[in-house]
């Protein structure tokens, strides 16, 4: 089902998406520093698997599965912050965004501020979505569902946001 990987498959899934692992696993323990060490561990523990022979049918999938279960034995760890942690340690300033214009990005810290206040669950698939830019179908092997599934829960967390940004 899985197949080998190879050194320069792996070598350039590195150069692709290690700044978007990051990035999520920035969003997930709301610390660049330790984020960045989850990103390497779930590199490391992705190429250990293969070292030892496993074979990966979606490398993506695989390295973001592997970087969400760190990132959740990490957020057992520590507790929850804040925006302004979160703009402090990540250095995430909606301002800092390609915005045009003080409204956009006042829109933007606002749009944070209500996505923060969803469940962990719909935080998750809107940031793998709209963040992270991935596929509902990559998204579902991330986190062991169907895309259907995905795509439902998506939709109620998108109406869910729109509620809280319209209240």
């Amino acid at each position: 089902m899985g197949r080998r990987i190879s050194e320069n498959e792996f070598i350039r899934a590195y150069d692709e998406l290690a700044d978007d692992i990051f990035r999520f696993c920035a969003f997930q323990v709301r610390d660049r520093e330790r984020a960045r060490e989850l990103m390497q561990d779930a590199f490391m523990r992705t190429w250990m698997y293969l070292e030892a022979g496993n074979e990966i049918e979606n490398l993506k999938a695989f390295l973001y599965k592997t970087a969400r279960n760190l990132s959740i034995n990490e957020a057992v760890r520590s507790k929850a912050r804040s925006l302004e942690e979160l703009q402090e340690n990540v250095g995430y300033d909606p301002a800092d965004e390609e915005s045009s214009t003080p409204q956009d990005a006042a829109e933007a810290s606002i749009l944070l501020q209500h996505l923060s206040a969803l469940s962990e669950d719909a935080q998750e698939v809107l940031t793998l979505r709209y963040m992270n830019g991935l596929a509902v179908k990559e998204i579902g092997e991330i986190l062991g569902a169907a895309p259907n599934t995905i795509s439902v829960r998506i939709h109620r967390a998108l109406e869910e946001l729109r509620k809280r940004m319209h209240a």
